[in-house]
Order: C-alpha cells, then sequence, then structure tokens
C-alpha cells in the first residue's frame, strides 16, 4: 500500500507496453523500489464510459506511478487524441470516502459526482473525482485505501469497504 493518502499519479499514454518500458527504465535510476514488486496490470478495466488498460508501479514507501491506455472512444479516450499524453489525475485515498466525499462538497469543492462509482472486478473498490475548477488543473481521485498483492489491487489490509458506501 502507498505510504500516505497520495496514492498515486495516473498518465494517460497511447502505448501501454512502450510507458511501462520506458518507466522501468526511468525508475530503475530514480526511484528502483518501484521495481521490486510485481506491476499491478489491468489489460482490459472498465469504468463509465471508459475502457481502458493501465499498468501501475507498486510503491510501499510513497506516491505509485500509474499508467493508462484508452481502449475505446470514451472521455478518456477523447481527452488522449485532444491533450496527448500526460498527468491525468492525483490520487488520494481514505478508508473514510464518503465523509470526505461530505466534507468536501460542504465546504463547496466541486466534485465531478457526489455519487461514487464502482468496477464490478474491484466490488471492494469506490471513487470519485474533484473537479479540476476546485483543484486548479488536475482531477483528483478520491479513493478507498488499497495494496498490491501478486499483481493485483486489493482492499488495504485485507479489509472489504462497504459494499454500498453513504452517498454523499
Amino acid at each position: 500500500m502507498p505510504r500516505g493518502p497520495l496514492a498515486h499519479i495516473c498518465l494517460l499514454v497511447h502505448d501501454l507496453d512502450e510507458a511501462v518500458e520506458h518507466w522501468s527504465k526511468i525508475l530503475a535510476q530514480v526511484d528502483p523500489g518501484q521495481l521490486v514488486e510485481p506491476i499491478v496490470r489491468y489489460d482490459r478495466f472498465e469504468a463509465g464510459e471508459d475502457v481502458m488498460a493501465w499498468a501501475c508501479f507498486v510503491n510501499p514507501d510513497g506516491c505509485e506511478i500509474q499508467l493508462c491506455q484508452p481502449l475505446n472512444d470514451g472521455p478518456l479516450g477523447r481527452r488522449l487524441a485532444k491533450v496527448g499524453e500526460g498527468v491525468h489525475h492525483l490520487c488520494f485515498t481514505s478508508p473514510d470516502l464518503p465523509g470526505v466525499v461530505e466534507r468536501l462538497a460542504d465546504t463547496g469543492v466541486e466534485l465531478t459526482s457526489p455519487e461514487l462509482s464502482q468496477d464490478p472486478d474491484m466490488p471492494w473498490q469506490w471513487w470519485t473525482f474533484v473537479s479540476p475548477k476546485s483543484s486548479h488543473g488536475p482531477l483528483i481521485e478520491l479513493a478507498y485505501p488499497y495494496e498490491a498483492v501478486a499483481g493485483k489491487w486489493q482492499p488495504a489490509g485485507g479489509e472489504a469497504a462497504a459494499s454500498t458506501p453513504a452517498k454523499a
């Protein structure tokens, strides 16, 4: 599990295999600890209108690097076509995700949706995003804590998050 609430930085890429190869070379020099554990990789992941493949370098000591390749012409694919490769979002995690979302909304922080999203392949994981209007540029993903085990993500500490979290 990444140490601290800043879990990962996600980059949109055109070619996931090429990006993994390049980032492996970069991390070998600047943060070789991220190459010790197997990369967490999902070759097909669906979220809303998006279908994507992604890979995440595991970093138990800090922020992880996630690389995401859109596989369809959903919002991610359109964004990649329009603005090119680069930072897509920063991810912060909290075991009190519904509470964080509610408190942010109460303080006037704009969310992309107060409803939490979920993927059937990870029924324990829920997320939403802080709008770029409130973050002054990047999307900010808000999610439950996770850890990498054998190249896949699972709930941090093996504890399942609420199956139907409270709505913000």
